[in-house]
């Protein structure tokens, strides 16, 4: 008997799972009807709401059956949501967060409250969503920027102990020019950063340099060389510890005070011991960009930049020059020297070198190989 009334309600059962999966609203109806469970009272909900009915009521009777599940408080809550009755909403949010431990049901009401103008309880669970968030948070973040355009108390709000999240916190910062805002942020992430933290800090480096921020973008990079985490050293403009990867020691970053190679058809560059190969392919413009690079250097002070010759029997980069820009982007006087070196007296505390390709006069455009050994930066006495 045992064995038959297994058979039975086994038969029963998938009957009704196959009924709820038809795309006939009568036969999900006939489904709960064979075995009321709350997965296929969900089933019978997602259809009413394809075809314009209500599916509160089907969703109250999944809840019922299942009032543990946190899913289906949820997908009750945000449903009542839109129907307007915010108290049931509200009520089956907040007891999906309480039954689950992860991040989705506290993103949720934390959209709740922000669509409810609720800013109190809007900062409370968006606190509790990032101290349980994983992956991509950039939602959040707006809907926090949205209520309140406040960075200082943005940055505030990164949770201690998960970098993987407090460095999204920073790059949001970054990337609407509040770097001073996000510089106590960047400090403690530098000071217990790991490799893989490492492509936000230098994003951040760069957005400091490009906002004009310099001592901020210096105290990131040194405290990222101090870990290791760049094989530079420390930079140090009083000290004359001005230039990074000077002799190309390394693959250039293409960020924060590393050189960025200029990245066009006309151009292809390689490493080799001692120094950079570029190979220019004759199309390129008659003046363009090869390589730059942002300089932390003393105001008011004159130094000399030059290029390193290249090992014998490498070819010489006697077509490309120097321009110097300041932290605005206005062009700083050079003086050219008889050894090709080029004299610059320092406008601001952070510089920007152009290793520029120039066309000589009377001259065709150069196509093949150049090799440069290195830069140097000095400081005149």
């Amino acid at each position: 008997m045992g064995l038959g009334l297994g058979t039975y309600w086994t038969a029963r059962l998938t009957w009704a799972d196959h009924l709820s999966r038809s795309v006939e609203l009568s036969a999900r109806r006939n489904a709960v009807r064979i075995f009321p469970s709350a997965t296929l009272y969900e089933r019978l909900a997602e259809k009413l709401e394809e075809s314009g009915g209500d599916p509160i009521p089907d969703l109250e009777r999944a809840v019922a059956l299942e009032p543990e599940n946190a899913a289906w408080r949820i997908r009750l809550g945000l449903r009542a949501e839109l129907a307007g009755d915010y108290d049931l909403a509200e009520r089956n949010l907040l007891k999906a967060a309480d039954l689950s431990r992860l991040y989705q049901p506290r993103y949720l009401l934390a959209q709740y409250y922000f669509r409810r103008q609720n800013a109190d309880h809007f900062q409370e669970w968006a606190r509790a969503a990032f101290a349980t968030a994983y992956g991509d948070i950039a939602p959040l973040l707006d809907l926090c920027w949205r209520l309140r355009p406040d960075a200082e108390w943005l940055g505030r709000q990164a949770p201690s102990g998960r970098p993987e999240i407090a460095g999204q916190f920073l790059l949001f910062l970054a990337r609407r020019h509040q770097t001073d805002a996000g510089r106590a942020l960047a400090v403690t992430l530098a000071g217990e950063a790991r490799r893989e933290d490492l492509p936000a800090l230098l994003e951040y480096c760069t957005r400091c340099l490009d906002d004009g921020n310099a001592a901020a973008a210096v105290d990131i990079w040194n405290a990222l060389c101090a870990r290791r985490l760049l094989p530079d050293g420390a930079l140090d403009p009083q000290r004359g510890e001005s230039l990074t990867n000077a002799g190309f020691e390394h693959a250039p970053a293409d960020a924060a005070f590393d050189w960025r190679l200029e990245r066009a058809p006309w151009l292809r560059f390689a490493p080799f011991p001692g120094g950079m190969r570029v190979t220019f392919s004759g199309n390129q413009p008659e003046s363009c960009l090869v390589a730059s690079q942002y300089v932390p250097v003393v105001p008011g002070t004159r130094y000399r930049l030059r290029l390193v010759s290249p090992p014998p029997g490498e070819p010489s980069a006697e077509a490309l020059d120097w321009r110097v820009y300041d932290s605005s982007g206005r062009p700083v006087a050079i003086e050219p020297s008889a050894d090709r070196s080029r004299t610059f007296t320092a406008p601001t505390e952070v510089v920007r070198l152009h290793l520029i390709y120039q066309r000589p006069i009377g001259s065709m455009r150069l196509e093949g190989t150049v090799a440069i050994g290195g830069a140097r930066l000095e400081r005149e006495r």
